[in-house]
């Protein structure tokens, strides 16, 4: 190559350079230091990713030395292993907030970098045919103003993606069975109003209950949910109960109902009994209901207990005698489908 193409060369390169640091800043107007921004970023979610991290394997180590048998930490009957599943499932949920940005920030990244490489690359093409009639080396030129390798980058995200989607499938297995923050603060709601009831004593055994002995069986049932001796249940469980009312020993109704979960083996539903002698059937349980053949049907609350070990209990009451009350009790836990409120029936 002749001197004077020599020298053409440089001057071409000289001013390759300087415009890929033009583009890597962003351009007359743009923000300066961009890249170096979203580099400290980077370097930072992934700081905070590692400490989040060693302190969820600290979390699982501490789950696996306190649980003694194969139950779900979400359900297990020791209070400290419940309490540890809900803190690992906290973080989690930050951990895919995390990823979820250095994703972003990657991916942005991956595509300013292509787009200044094209850039630089339609300079070389044009400072060639302008100036220089031979062939250059387009490669190392990139090389001098970019300072990581887009494929590492891409397998980075890759990597990311796999986690984000491991924790995502986690969180969701334990959404299962863990309360929503709305629902401890609805039973925390639901306890307070309990405990400035007066209770109005029943027995457990007794199917169908009074307006008053409802609103009491409800406000046990808040006790229990705020019990933390009392393990949690799987909430995608819905125990179907068979109804089935004969008047005159001849059947007429029968249908299936869905119970609604609302946590720790309890399940509730709204039904219309009518008239007769009525049969709820849950499994292998039956509880017999009489309503007086005089009567009209009635929306009723069936409440379903069915503890780990025990007798399950069921109770029926009707919602009209249940509001009736002076200070009728509608727990916050309640599950608003049910349309249970003061002045609705």
């Amino acid at each position: 190559m002749h001197r004077g193409q020599n020298q053409c060369l440089r001057a071409v390169r000289g001013r390759l350079v300087a415009l890929a640091c033009a583009l890597l800043l962003g351009g007359p107007g743009a923000a300066l230091a961009s890249p170096g921004e979203t580099s400290r970023s980077l370097q930072a979610l992934a700081a905070e990713r590692e400490i989040l991290t060693a302190e969820l394997e600290q979390y699982q180590q501490t789950i696996e030395t306190l649980q003694d048998d194969d139950t779900p930490p979400e359900e297990s009957s020791n209070p400290a292993v419940r309490k540890l599943a809900v803190e690992v499932v906290e973080l989690k949920e930050r951990l895919i907030v995390i990823a979820e940005q250095e994703v972003t920030l990657l991916q942005k990244q991956i595509t300013e970098a292509r787009t200044l490489e094209e850039k630089v690359t339609a300079e070389v093409e044009r400072e060639r045919e302008e100036e220089v009639r031979v062939a250059i080396e387009s490669k190392p030129l990139r090389d001098t103003y970019r300072d990581y390798s887009i494929d590492i980058e891409a397998e980075n995200v890759e990597r990311l993606h796999q986690l984000l989607e491991n924790y995502h499938a986690d969180v969701q297995q334990s959404s299962i069975t863990l309360p929503t923050e709305e629902e401890l603060r609805a039973r925390e709601l639901a306890l307070r109003d309990a405990e400035t009831l007066a209770r109005i004593p029943f027995s457990a055994s007794k199917v169908r209950l009074s307006g008053a002995e409802g609103n009491t069986a409800l406000s046990q049932i808040s006790q229990r949910l705020m019990d933390p001796r009392i393990p949690e249940s799987r909430r995608d469980i819905s125990p179907i109960v068979v109804i089935k009312t004969r008047l005159y020993g001849a059947l007429v109704g029968s249908e299936n109902r869905s119970l609604k979960p609302v946590g720790k083996n309890h399940y509730v539903a709204r039904v219309r009994l009518q008239p007769g002698d009525t049969t709820l059937s849950i499994l292998d349980n039956r509880w017999d209901v009489r309503l007086p053949q005089h009567t009209e049907g009635k929306d009723f609350l069936v409440t379903f207990y069915r503890p780990p070990r025990g007798t399950p209990e069921l109770h029926v009451f009707a919602i009209d005698d249940m509001l009736a009350e002076d200070r009728p009790y509608i727990p916050a836990w309640l599950p608003k489908e049910l349309k249970i409120r003061t002045g609705t029936g």
